[in-house]
């Protein structure tokens, strides 16, 4: 069922949307108070600040790594500054940044709240709640995508299905569909992972055997796959107008206009667990999984993928590593009995070294360095060095299980738990 809304219209009023949601905006008068203030501060924040926002999962490269430099290391005793904290609910959700926002997503009592906030203090500038269930299903449970911000608006998908569109700004929706209805495909053991892939008009989502597509402005179904168990990776472009989606039992590449499949690597991983999104480089696609399954490295000719090389040296088994300089760092293991994190050649799988010094839960990168969130909480900055483990400096931030990769923009670092806490930590 899809939902259409007319902004210019919209009244608390407005007919109930899907499942019975329940909207936390304000009266049309407050709320056009703080959309005021919101679009003041904004403007401010946009022309004052140096850097790049974070405005959908992995970053504007889809790579996990941010242009900015890390330049308030090494810390004293007292670790960095951290200007702000706040509890946005249990889940995986990252976060996306934009003109001083940040957009993530909770749960609390089976019920999902994506919640728009303050990158400057933290404050609330809108918030949205709908039910779904907490689901803790061999982890704490709760939502595990990232919101995706294009242009005035923004995308989230939730574990069953619940895909929005909202205004950026104000938080009301535009649109809402339910993708689990729509396309006729079943949601996999822990639900629907993958953020949501603006490509052009479409947004791209992996659901189903091979992704769906929905029209961007309105929430039309464009093309499905077959009802069979999707992964839990993001899509990712690749190469003239590809995508490459994971499954439960493969990676394969679809037509984003049409969702003709183009080639497909069979991948088959204990529980159909394919989580880490494959990394790009030219015509060579890199992979791995986790339970045992370990990488390796494709190179498409011809329209099919070839095995460079496959080993069982890096295991990612719900993280993505991240590509510096011909090496890939990445999370081995599994994150509830002790990760470690472990360096290997793009081109050969060549193990150049492993380290148990940081158990990593989340991971991403800065410039030339790593910024690594261990598993109870401690932000550690490392050298991207293929020679060996290469720590600056490290700190606890957090005081529990944390299992998203941190994000770096507009010059502070954010961390989030498992249980929602989320920390704003300054490094410029």
């Amino acid at each position: 069922m899809l939902v259409l809304l007319d902004t210019d219209t919209l009244q608390e009023s407005a007919p109930p949307f899907p499942h019975q949601m329940v909207s936390h905006n304000l009266s049309p008068t407050i709320r056009l108070d703080r959309f005021v203030v919101a679009v003041a501060f904004f403007a401010l924040v946009a022309s004052a600040s140096e850097g790049e926002d974070w405005f959908r999962y992995r970053g504007p490269d889809l790579n996990g790594i941010s242009s900015e430099s890390i330049l308030s290391v090494p810390w004293d005793a007292d670790g960095p500054d951290v200007p702000w904290r706040t509890q946005v609910g249990t889940g995986l959700s990252s976060v996306a940044i934009s003109e001083g926002s940040l957009y993530t997503i909770g749960n609390e009592a089976n019920t999902d709240t994506v919640v728009c906030l303050s990158t400057h203090d933290g404050e609330v500038f809108w918030k949205h709640s709908y039910p779904c269930p907490t689901d803790p299903n061999e982890f704490e449970g709760g939502p595990t995508s990232t919101p995706t911000v294009d242009g005035d608006r923004v995308y989230t998908l939730s574990r069953t299905g619940d895909l929005f569109c909202f205004d950026k700004r104000t938080g009301d929706v535009v649109w809402s569909t339910n993708v689990a209805e729509e396309t006729e495909v079943r949601i996999p053991a822990w639900g629907f992972a993958g953020s949501p892939l603006v490509y052009g008009d479409l947004l791209i989502l992996n659901v189903g055997d091979a992704g769906a597509a929905f029209q961007k402005s309105d929430g039309t179904l464009v093309w499905k796959s077959d009802d069979k168990d999707s992964g839990y990776a993001t899509p990712v472009p690749f190469q003239d107008k590809a995508i490459i989606l994971a499954s439960a039992r493969s990676y394969v590449a679809v037509d984003a206009s049409t969702g003709g499949e183009l080639w497909r690597q069979r991948w088959l991983t204990t529980f159909g667990c394919n989580a880490a999104d494959p990394i790009i480089q030219n015509n060579q696609v890199f992979l791995s999984s986790g339970y045992n399954r370990g990488s390796a490295l494709l190179k498409v000719q011809d329209g099919e993928p070839e095995v460079v090389w496959k080993n069982k040296d890096l295991q990612n088994q719900i993280s993505t590593s991240v590509l510096i300089d011909g090496h890939i760092y990445g999370i081995h293991g599994d994150v509830d009995n002790g990760t470690e994190l472990r360096c290997i050649e793009f081109a050969t799988g060549e193990l150049k070294w492993a380290t148990d010094a940081v158990r990593p839960g989340g991971l991403s990168a800065a410039g030339d360095r790593l910024v690594i969130l261990s598993g109870s909480g401690e932000l550690v900055i490392a050298g991207a060095n293929a020679a060996q483990f290469d720590p600056v400096c490290r700190h606890f931030i957090l005081d529990e299980k944390c299992w998203t990769a941190p994000v770096v923009s507009q010059g502070k670092i954010y961390c989030r738990s498992v249980r929602g806490d989320l920390a704003c930590i300054v490094v410029q």
